[in-house]
């Protein structure tokens, strides 16, 4: 191929390409072209790269643009571009709570890691932090819509979007993110079915099978309204009301809601038309027994993805997320 028609196929990409700068960058067929000595100050990656003495190349064809040699990077262009960004432009990946889109999250994160920018390594997480968080209650929030992360995507509840996050995070160890992911991903029925395609070997070993067990656990988490009535009941409603949640969850068998031992829909559903409630007593003995098999549940949920326990992950993240981000 001539050097021309190589040009001709390669894309400069805007707001990364400055003309004065003495390293050529590529990625696919997207060119970048960046100061060496600020990349070289942001990771020790790159920075024994440029020392390195290059081979002699010809000064023309693919080694070559502008007199300048071009350094291939075997890396997605759109990772590269998103990476890139956060180094020259200081407005693009702001610190966290600043919104933020999510695959510009997971682009940074991967290469922050593999070319040793610890900065926006510990950006990123803090980053998934919010969308994926450690806590229950923080979780289940969020998983209810309750509260919000700042993480910009089409739909957080796509199988896709999960898949990709657990994927990034077992690629640099952020194992803590694995388990409120792997709940989103392996939750829903229909998101399930919908990723099993998608889903390596060892991955079908696992989300399958953590599906499974979350239709166990939620009969467990379920099972406080065998206590209801409570020994000290005062309404004549609470028993219509429980063999009405009975009702639901048989008619829901095979739905979504089969696998979602944290969702709170069970008192929504008793409740549904306001003309009947729990009574004081019955409500409190409810909740209490409903929070503590789901904080049972949360504790053992690393082990259903073949993690260390929470301990060991929490340790992990302090480690990780030490410092300024």
């Amino acid at each position: 191929m001539s050097s021309s028609a190589y040009q001709s196929e390669l894309i400069r990409v805007e707001g990364l390409w400055f003309p004065h700068a003495d390293l050529i960058l590529r990625a696919e067929n997207s060119l970048f072209r960046v100061y060496s000595g600020i990349l070289e100050a942001r990771s020790s990656v790159f920075r024994d790269m440029v020392a390195f003495p290059q081979p002699s190349q010809p000064e023309s064809g693919e080694n070559v643009l502008d007199g300048h040699p071009v350094v291939r990077l075997h890396d997605l262009a759109n990772e590269v571009e998103v990476f890139l960004r956060a180094i020259f432009d200081s407005n693009f990946f702001e610190r966290s709570p600043t919104p933020v889109d999510f695959h510009a999250v997971i682009g940074v994160l991967r290469l922050a890691h593999k070319y040793d920018v610890p900065y926006l390594r510990r950006r990123a997480l803090s980053h998934l932090d919010s969308m994926y968080p450690t806590n229950l209650n923080d979780f289940r929030d969020i998983n209810a819509g309750f509260a919000q992360h700042h993480i910009e995507c089409q739909d957080h509840g796509d199988p896709i979007v999960s898949l990709a996050a657990i994927r990034a995070a077992s690629e640099v160890g952020a194992l803590w993110l694995i388990p409120a992911a792997g709940y989103r991903l392996a939750y829903d029925w229909d998101a399930m079915n919908e990723a099993i395609p998608h889903l390596q070997p060892h991955e079908l070993k696992i989300y399958p099978r953590a599906q499974a067990e979350f239709v166990r656990a939620t009969a467990v988490t379920h099972q406080f309204l065998r206590s209801l009535p409570s020994a000290s009941c005062g309404s004549d409603a609470c028993q219509q009301l429980v063999s009405r949640a009975y009702t639901g969850l048989a008619n829901w068998h095979g739905n979504r809601f089969d696998c979602d031992p944290l969702a709170g829909w069970v008192f929504d559903f008793m409740e549904r038309d306001g003309s009947a409630n729990l009574c004081d007593s019955c409500h409190d003995t409810a909740q209490k027994q409903f929070q503590d098999a789901q904080q049972q549940f949360w504790d053992a949920l690393p082990a259903v993805f073949g993690l260390p326990e929470w301990d060991h992950l929490l340790e992990s993240k302090r480690e990780a997320l030490d410092g300024t981000t």
